[in-house]
């Protein structure tokens, strides 16, 4: 090699190959870092959510204290009364949720017509391409993203009605068939 440097000096310089991910590492950290934060803004979401689902499950226990009562009385066991409420707050998120992906798809399906409107609406189309570099909202679904926050939000939601569940299952029957 020594003796072709001599010849020929570009030979002498190295160069180094980088693959697209190295080449643009700092702009995949800020996406990954912008996809962390919409995670956990759409878990602290699903958060104050399911403590709605769990005071709505409270009001039901106040409400339904006398029937607590007489499932209590005709035998049926803290366990399973509690698992009634429990039951409810998995049917509240499993509904929910489907509502949520519904709704989430169908926005993702006419999101680029909002898109449009929004800029021939005020007439900055060129805006938009001259800040963003693009026109077009791109959007890409990671199946096992999609799947995190279902089951994530089904598990919030039925972990929301243990404190009501607990409650119930409290109750004892003579004093639940008292109260009015």
């Amino acid at each position: 090699m020594a003796a072709l440097e001599r010849f020929h000096p570009l030979l002498s310089t190295r160069t180094q190959a980088f693959s697209w991910m190295q080449s643009w590492e700092s702009f995949l950290w800020v996406l990954n870092l912008e996809k962390t934060i919409n995670f956990f803004l759409l878990l602290f979401i699903v958060i104050i959510a399911a403590f709605s689902v769990m005071s709505s499950l409270l009001i039901s226990v106040v409400r339904k204290t006398r029937e607590i009562g007489l499932l209590s009385a005709l035998g049926a066991t803290p366990r399973e009364v509690a698992s009634c409420f429990c039951a409810q707050a998995f049917v509240i998120g499993v509904t929910g949720t489907a509502i949520g992906v519904a709704a989430g798809f169908g926005f993702l399906a006419i999101r680029q017509n909002i898109v449009n409107g929004i800029t021939d609406l005020l007439q900055r189309r060129d805006t938009l391409q001259r800040f963003y570099q693009f026109t077009e909202l791109p959007a890409h679904t990671l199946m096992s993203d999609l799947v995190l926050i279902i089951v994530a939000s089904i598990v919030i939601s039925t972990l929301a009605g243990l404190l009501p569940a607990w409650r119930a299952a409290r109750l004892k029957p003579v004093e639940a068939l008292r109260s009015e």
